[in-house]
């Protein structure tokens, strides 16, 4: 009788433990299935955010392929008139869109001026300025062209500026859900100073917008009398050294002439002249000796008187 009542206890047993285990199962398939979902709507919004990251960067780069360069260029121009090409060169900055910027001049004896002026005109119109600077003057005693690309500099600035925007519309966020004092000082703090970095990329951004769209030339016009070897009005110690230098190699190469004309020239003509002169004076000479040697008739006595 035990032993049956042993039997039928186990039968029981496996019968509760094989219900049991499917129980089981269902109740963890049932668990996991909403973390899956979670997962996979979690991976589904990654996915989209990454595809919307590729397209904008995308758009980015198609918006930053055009290149910023800033054009600076420095001429030093003899001309007859200081004056006269100052106000030419105001009437083309006028016909191209630009302006003169800066102006500097210095006046010696005798109403002669030395002029510096700053140029400002539009960067695809600086090739055609720099062509007709050059034609308007005697001399281009100097010329120097500069370029800088700041294309990629401007693409940071940007990239910088939107991260600064986001910042800062998260920290407005933060501020409205701030509850207390303090909390609320501390993120405005920081709103503060993102907005002050907000300011200063966008102001160096339109200060690479203004150079590399406006090119800048710095004109020096100097006067022709004023580009001689001596000043004017003035001291020049290289302009004196380089006239003495000048005078002194002129009076060796005028010594050395006339000692080539005197050798080659005057020498053999005072030769002959003096060849000539001296057989004249012989000849006259032996002319005159032979009469101072002719016999001389010796005077008559005197008569006697009776």
């Amino acid at each position: 009788m035990k032993y049956k009542v042993m039997i039928l206890f186990v039968v029981i047993t496996l019968v509760f433990a094989g219900c049991a285990t499917p129980n089981r199962q269902v109740s963890t398939q049932s668990s996991s299935a909403p973390a899956m979902e979670a997962d996979s709507a979690y991976y589904d919004e990654a996915a989209s955010s990454k595809s919307a990251g590729g397209v904008s960067s995308a758009a980015w780069a198609g918006e930053t392929q055009a290149k910023m360069i800033v054009y600076t260029a420095e001429l030093s121009l003899v001309v007859k008139d200081s004056g006269v090409a100052q106000e030419d060169i105001t009437r083309m900055m006028a016909g191209v869109g630009g302006y003169v910027s800066n102006s500097s001049s210095h006046t010696y004896s005798g109403g002669l001026r030395r002029i510096t002026l700053t140029l400002r005109l539009p960067a695809e119109k600086f090739d055609d300025v720099m062509a007709d600077l050059r034609d308007m003057a005697m001399e281009v005693t100097q010329e120097t062209i500069g370029t800088q690309d700041v294309t990629q500099e401007y693409v940071d600035l940007e990239s910088r500026l939107r991260a600064l925007e986001a910042k800062a519309e998260r920290l407005e966020e933060l501020m409205e859900q701030a509850e207390d004092t303090e909390a609320v000082l501390a993120v405005y703090e920081q709103l503060s100073q993102t907005q002050i970095e907000i300011e200063q990329t966008k102001g160096r951004m339109q200060y690479l917008e203004r150079s590399a769209a406006m090119a800048t030339i710095t004109v020096s016009l100097t006067p022709d009398a004023l580009s001689q070897p001596i000043e004017i009005a003035g001291w020049r110690p290289g302009g004196v050294a380089k006239e003495s230098f000048q005078a002194l190699i002129k009076a060796f190469q005028w010594l050395i002439n006339a000692l080539i004309r005197i050798v080659i020239l005057v020498l053999p003509v005072m030769l002959f002249v003096g060849g000539v002169f001296y057989l004249i004076i012989k000849f006259l000479g032996l002319i005159f000796g032979r009469r101072k040697r002719a016999p001389k008739t010796p005077p008559a006595p005197p008569a006697e008187s009776a």
